[in-house]
């Protein structure tokens, strides 16, 4: 990964976190919720906003891919979307665009980009329906793993930024 070194260590803690994070959540009261939900508004320039950017555009361009593998199998777009708009980022990537390549996810990211990724999809998930915040020592690692992805998909796919 570039630039980013996040150590195994670095990666129990996150996953180990995101229980945590869940436990708390749980036991908060509403004036909790409410503060730290005002505190990310304030901070809208904040590691965990920004990760929920990059892993959404990971999202979004993954379902586009997908999408579009499924309309050159024949399928109409129109039916191909109305069965891939919920799905998250890891199952497009694990059952529509994995499979096409014939490599699991581990094989084509590498192993902790992979592994780094599925933390950003908890992470995100997290930070959306629990406005919770998340160490800036976490972000940085988790969003250029969601960079690595993006780059890597739109490599494979043969699009170009124009």
């Amino acid at each position: 990964m570039d630039n980013v070194i996040v150590d195994r260590k670095m990666i129990n803690e996150m996953k180990a976190r995101i229980k945590e994070l869940r436990e708390l959540y749980v036991k908060a009261t509403p004036q909790q919720r409410y503060n730290v939900a005002i505190d990310r508004l304030q901070f809208q320039n904040s590691g965990p906003n920004i990760l929920i950017q990059y892993v959404s555009a990971v999202e979004g361009f993954a379902r586009s891919f997908a999408l579009d593998y499924e309309v050159k199998d024949g399928e109409s777009p129109d039916n191909a979307y109305i069965r891939l708009q919920y799905e998250g980022p890891i199952k497009l990537i694990r059952k529509y665009i994995a499979p096409r390549l014939q490599q699991k996810p581990k094989i084509i990211f590498g192993t902790e980009v992979w592994e780094l990724f599925d933390i950003a999809v908890q992470f995100r998930n997290l930070l959306i329906n629990e406005a919770t915040f998340l160490r800036q020592g976490y972000t940085d690692g988790l969003i250029q793993a969601c960079k690595s992805v993006l780059d890597k998909l739109a490599e494979i796919s043969d699009v170009h930024r124009k």
